[in-house]
């Protein structure tokens, strides 16, 4: 502090190093971060989206493009529509593009609300659509993890509107219990998730101190875009529990597939080999037989397909639509 008398020179070479040592120590949390985050395969293929977004209804939605042909794009759990970042966007010039953010997340926190159920995310889809101009004929629909529970659910929903659907990092589980195992495999999902006093009392933090709370999750994410890793700060507590709760630990995976497929719309599903989120044997057993579902397990990627591999991603969407690339 001014005013504090300055601490007497150092004498004596182990001093001297001692005091080096100490701030190489103090630089390499940054440097560790730095190298992290420069090698980060997400880092280094996502770039900031392009296209213009409105609040539309209760969400808010880039979108652009025209014709008779839709994408709709839904994110994952604390996170936003900006993790389909401008490769996605070239599908603007095949169609009409429309990338959400989901209700309670992102642009479109609700700090009001205090119930999100999955109709809710649906309701919230029908309205702000129907308050774009131009909707399509048809959609694809391209989901990552958490979104591809509402993805299929509103195919459901909209079985004479959805024509496909792809889903990246689905985590799909066979009953509750197990997802509940998956869930407990991530120390932030576990304790946010799991243990409900932590995270109530962490999020009533985060509420008050969002910007602060953006930079310590992109200081945690050295692995993601800045951006995007500050976007996990952009919820409430009511909206991620029930997140959690009701689309990704009590979704009837296998139920909600096969009903999507019973009405003859195809199932499109990929992971990263090395992503944890998903039971690799029910993966296996949802495209058995005459099945419309298809699998694709990529040699690399985890979790984060859309970040980390998303030229991949569009030639999934771009395969669904068009048919496998000859």
């Amino acid at each position: 502090m001014p005013g504090d008398p300055l601490p007497a020179p150092s004498r004596g070479r182990g001093r001297h190093l001692g005091a080096k040592g100490l701030t190489a120590a103090a630089a390499v949390p940054p440097i560790a971060w730095t190298w992290r985050h420069l090698h980060s395969a997400a880092v280094s293929a996502w770039s900031a989206p392009a296209l213009p977004g409105v609040r539309s209804g209760p969400l808010f939605v880039r979108h652009g493009g025209t014709g008779a042909r839709g994408f709709l794009l839904l994110h994952g759990i604390l996170s936003s529509g900006d993790v389909f970042g401008r490769v996605f966007e070239t599908l603007a010039s095949e169609g009409r593009l429309f990338v959400p953010d989901l209700l309670g997340f992102g642009r479109s926190l609700d700090t009001g609300r205090t119930s999100f159920p999955p109709e809710a995310h649906l309701d919230a889809l029908d309205r702000s659509l129907a308050d774009l101009p131009g909707a399509p004929e048809g959609w694809t629909l391209g989901a990552h993890s958490m979104g591809a529970s509402v993805a299929l659910r509103w195919a459901l929903r909209h079985p004479e509107l959805v024509k496909r659907v792809v889903c990246w990092g689905a985590p799909v589980q066979p009953s509750p219990e197990a997802a509940r195992t998956a869930v407990a495999g991530s120390m932030m999902l576990r304790l946010f998730a799991l243990d409900t006093r932590w995270a109530e009392t962490a999020c009533r933090w985060n509420c008050r101190h969002r910007t602060t709370a953006g930079w310590l999750s992109a200081l945690a994410e050295p692995s993601l875009p800045v951006p995007v890793a500050r976007a996990a700060s952009l919820h409430t507590w009511p909206a991620f529990r029930d997140a959690v709760d009701h689309l990704v630990i009590d979704t009837d995976w296998s139920g909600l597939i096969a009903g999507v497929n019973a009405l003859g719309i195809p199932v499109h599903l990929v992971w990263g080999r090395d992503d944890p989120t998903y039971d690799r044997i029910l993966a296996g057993d949802l495209a058995q037989g005459d099945s419309l579902v298809t699998t694709d397990f990529r040699d690399r990627g985890g979790h984060r397909l859309p970040l980390t591999d998303p030229g991949g991603c569009l030639g999934d969407l771009r395969s669904a639509v068009y048919g496998p690339l000859r």
